[in-house]
């Protein structure tokens, strides 16, 4: 157990030395705010569906069909879950949660409501999991299934209505790439070819598969730069200091929800569950997380409280440096006794 914490302590603080000099960079003007918009399409069009495709199609974890259709349940169903204890936590007295309007609570709901679900799950799976192709298959079904709650159930939340536009967001880089890989992975894990095309075409392509391999490689450091930059433009101490106590009560809140009611039951609910074991390894790093980033940047698009998002996003991620190791060597360890 005490393996896996320092091995889960390591791989989070790496991470958050990446997001630091990411931060460093932009506040010292080496690198402007005009990369952010080519940056966010490098990753979300190249960088990410080269990863995933690296990922899902090396992986035999499909073969059991559980691995395939349960983790996009279970990703979404952590969402909506972890949105309802919002919503019921933002009914509390104001006084207690800093929480004063419908969009203050709205948007509170909505950013505890969804887990980091891609920028510091993947390197930590690997840290975790080296060269185990079957778990970090897995962990992209419970990726798209973040994915399309994020938006749906988060965007609606924070819009206080159904949109019709914003499912257009479904159609994105990394959910085209699981969606296109996947059935890819079971034609070639189903032997529906002869052994013979796998002999002949495979050199003939190896070019192509190192060339996505090194692409993927760079999809997580890239997106947590991208992640540095975007925590700078909305660091303003002078701001936080004048309205701090409102925000310690929003914050509180936050790390309760994020942090220990949903990581407690997420990784109960991986120990019970009968499903397998990749599943539930998953289930354990997921349930571990601090709530997403993303929340912050959809909050000043889809009629949301940028300064809620940030006190309720920032909080649970700070803290979650110290609790998510012992979350997952926790989890880890009942997981396989």
């Amino acid at each position: 157990m005490a393996h896996t914490f320092f091995i889960a302590l390591t791989a989070i603080l790496s991470v958050l030395c990446v997001i630091g000099f990411a931060i460093l960079m932009r506040r010292t003007g080496r690198i402007g705010p005009e990369v952010d918009k080519p940056v966010f399409r490098l990753v979300m069009d190249l960088l990410f569906p080269c990863l995933i495709f690296d990922k899902i199609i090396k992986t035999d974890a499909f073969a059991e069909v559980q691995n395939l259709w349960l983790p996009p349940l279970i990703g979404f169903a952590m969402t909506a879950v972890a949105l309802l204890i919002g919503f019921a936590v933002s009914r509390l007295p104001s006084s207690k949660t800093g929480l004063t309007t419908a969009k203050q609570k709205r948007t509170f709901a909505a950013c505890v409501s969804l887990i980091n679900y891609g920028y510091v799950p993947i390197p930590l799976a690997a840290a975790l999991f080296p060269n185990d192709n079957r778990t970090m298959g897995v962990l992209f079904p419970m990726y798209l299934g973040a994915e399309i709650s994020v938006w749906t159930l988060v965007i609606f939340t924070m819009l206080g209505k159904i949109d019709s536009k914003s499912w257009k967001h479904l159609i994105n880089g990394p959910i085209l790439a699981i969606i296109l890989t996947v059935p890819l992975n079971l034609l070639i894990n189903a032997s529906f070819f002869p052994s013979s095309f796998f002999v002949h075409c495979k050199p003939g392509i190896e070019f192509f598969l190192a060339a996505v391999h090194q692409l993927g490689q760079a999809a997580i450091p890239v997106s947590l730069l991208m992640v540095g930059f975007t925590i700078s433009e909305l660091i303003h101490f002078e701001e936080i200091k004048s309205r701090l106590k409102t925000s310690a009560k929003t914050a509180f809140w936050s790390c309760i929800v994020r942090l220990l009611i949903m990581s407690a039951l997420v990784i109960t609910a991986a120990v019970f569950l009968p499903c397998t074991l990749e599943i539930k390894r998953i289930m354990v790093i997921y349930g571990a997380m601090g709530a997403a980033i993303l929340p912050i940047v959809l909050s000043k698009h889809y009629n949301g409280n940028p300064q809620t998002a940030f006190d309720t996003v920032v909080s649970s991620m700070l803290l979650s440096v110290i609790v998510l190791p012992f979350w997952i060597a926790t989890g880890l360890k009942l997981i396989n006794s």
